[in-house]
């Protein structure tokens, strides 16, 4: 049985440094605005579909990720860029 790590693997930091650029950049300027008018922010899930965050593949892999870390570190970080 392998020990219990809450340490990121190298895939996992890539994918949390592609996320926190892509919320940095593209979630975070606008958050506060769609926060204001209280309306679902569609131009960026149609972004965040187009880099594939919303895919099934990318969730099929995030869910079977055997640490169960991915997904939400995923999430942490748009969540960061969107507070």
């Amino acid at each position: 049985m392998s020990e219990f790590s809450l340490d990121l693997n190298e895939d996992q930091l890539q994918i949390q440094k592609w996320v926190h650029d892509f919320a940095e950049n593209v979630v975070r300027p606008v958050a506060h605005e769609w926060d204001e008018r209280e309306e679902t922010p569609w131009p960026v899930i149609e972004e965040v579909a187009k880099v594939g965050l919303y895919s099934l593949d990318f969730m099929a892999n995030a869910f079977g990720d055997p640490t169960g870390i991915t997904l939400p570190m995923v999430m942490e970080e748009m969540c960061w860029g969107d507070a």
